[in-house]
């Protein structure tokens, strides 16, 4: 593991300090990765254990050679040379045990460097921008402006600034991932209770279900929890979502193929980079190339800095207003941002799940008001559960950190898992408090991923709808509809569900002792 990690880091500083070689951007210029992301190279953690990056092992060749030292002579078993490791983008397993903050702006292929070369590159090319709800309510409480104003001065600097054509948002991608995990909660629920007791052969019917949205939990169960593939959800995450219907639906409405629509995304989080380079999400029958459903993703922190850097806030740059084109905004006409009953950017989801999995299971409709987590051993570990005649018939978790996580998976490869669904995310306090976020000053450290998760769902910044309300999604699910059939129909099945693969290479005695 040492070796691997010492190799790794190698590769990676060799190429960083590369990039820090550059001259000098001033604010007429996009500042270079390097720059956006340079806290320091000692934040490391240290190998083995502590690494969940899994080793290779690499083979070494002994040969006899015969060494003059100070007068004596001394046979030393030498080593040939190993062929040097390449890592790419989806080695990563977005843990930060191997390599340092800084040493991430590696993903230059996810940059605003990388944007700009794009643009510079082809003047045929439609960009388009969509913006995750999260990302915005962050920058919001970042500047002190409201919901609808970021969202305008976004639009601003990325139009003018930047050269996008379009501003989309994610509302109505965030709002198709609930309504899926919905549908494929009801059906898998019951399967499960038409079965009986689940087998090895019934992997569509495995319960609990275990979310799906959360890149970095994704590349942790590949690269080392195989066994819980199988109770992974199947439905995209909402950036991925966006992505499909920016290339297939919004590129048609323009008359653009495709292949030529450039999409970026605006994220809370770095691992939403590693998601978008999946080869899942690659459609290489689209044009002569091929096509990605995410081009580029940048996160909040990356526009904090740029603007940083060019020694300006975003309230100092224009407003453009939105553009307004259905089915993708999921503004009022008052400019309010549309959500959920239940608060915030992370949560939400296992909570509408649970709500209409009560109605359609077992009748029962619950008050619209947000509904009481109980707390379990931390505060990122809360259960959900819905009693009926004296029984609990749905059980529900929210567990957030990789401390969290590791317990569920224990729970769930021993077969003791009581929960039927989890909400699982990387970063403690969820989407709030993601790793792409800007970050306040240490006092307000504390506070910030609450401020954001109150601007989320602001009585005067929000207006609450349930995602199956939204009258754009049902234009997409009717007859004739890009998603004709339904949640449960072909084609959403098809544009809308993704796979998952064992990554796991290297047999580890016990995975489940690396700390975190």
């Amino acid at each position: 593991a040492t070796r691997f990690f010492f190799v790794c880091r190698a590769t990676l500083l060799s190429s960083l300090r590369a990039a820090n070689s550059r001259k000098a951007r001033g604010c007429g210029q996009l500042p270079s990765p390097t720059n956006m992301l340079s806290p320091g190279l000692d934040d490391f953690i240290s190998p083995a254990a502590a690494c969940t990056v899994k080793p290779m092992q690499i083979e070494r060749i002994k040969r006899s050679h015969v060494l003059q030292l100070e007068g004596i002579d001394e046979k030393l078993t030498a080593m040939t040379p190993a062929t040097a490791a390449k890592v790419t983008l989806n080695d990563c397993l977005a843990c930060s045990g191997c390599i340092t903050s800084a040493e991430t702006v590696l993903v230059y292929q996810q940059s605003m460097e990388e944007l700009q070369r794009a643009r510079k590159a082809s003047s045929t090319r439609h960009f388009v921008l969509s913006v995750s709800p999260a990302a915005r309510a962050a920058l919001s409480v970042h500047y002190g402006l409201g919901l609808k104003e970021t969202f305008e001065r976004i639009s601003g600097l990325f139009k003018v600034e930047l050269g996008v054509d379009t501003v989309l948002d994610c509302g109505l991608a965030s709002d198709l991932c609930l309504v899926q995990m919905a549908a494929e909660f009801v059906e898998r629920f019951q399967a499960h209770a038409q079965q009986g007791s689940p087998s090895e052969a019934a992997s569509s019917t495995r319960l609990p279900i275990l979310s799906s949205s959360c890149p970095g939990w994704i590349c942790y169960a590949e690269k080392t929890q195989p066994h819980v593939l199988t109770h992974l959800s199947c439905v995209k995450s909402p950036q991925q979502i966006a992505g499909t219907l920016v290339k297939y639906v919004y590129g048609a409405m323009a008359g653009v193929p495709p292949d030529s629509v450039y999409h970026v995304t605006l994220m809370p989080c770095y691992d939403k980079k590693l998601e978008a380079s999946r080869d899942d999400f690659f459609n290489g029958a689209v044009g002569e190339h091929g096509s990605r459903d995410v081009d580029c993703v940048l996160s909040s922190t990356e526009i904090a800095t740029l603007l940083e850097e060019c020694s300006t806030r975003l309230t100092e740059v224009t407003a453009i207003e939105l553009d307004a084109q259905p089915p993708f905004s999921s503004l009022s006409d008052t400019g309010h941002a549309f959500c959920v009953t239940s608060p915030g950017a992370s949560g939400g989801g296992a909570e509408y799940v649970f709500r209409r999995a009560a109605v359609e299971l077992f009748g029962v409709q619950l008050p619209a008001h947000p509904l009481e987590w109980k707390a379990g051993r931390n505060k990122d570990l809360q259960e959900l559960c819905l009693t009926v005649e004296g029984r609990v018939v749905l059980k529900f978790a929210k567990a957030y950190g990789f401390r969290n996580i590791q317990n569920i998976v224990r729970r769930v490869k021993n077969g003791t898992c009581a929960y039927h669904y989890v909400e699982l995310m990387a970063c403690p306090g969820g989407c709030a408090n993601g790793g792409g976020q800007p970050k306040p000053p240490p006092l307000e450290l504390s506070l910030r991923a609450g401020q954001v998760e109150a601007r989320y769902v602001s009585a005067v910044e929000t207006t609450l709808r349930q995602p199956e309300d939204n009258p754009q999604l049902q234009r997409l699910y009717a007859a004739g509809g890009f998603l004709e059939g339904g949640p449960l129909g072909e084609r959403a099945r098809g544009y809308l569900h993704t796979g998952y693969h064992d990554r796991n290479n290297v047999v580890v005695d016990n995975s489940l002792a690396i700390r975190w």
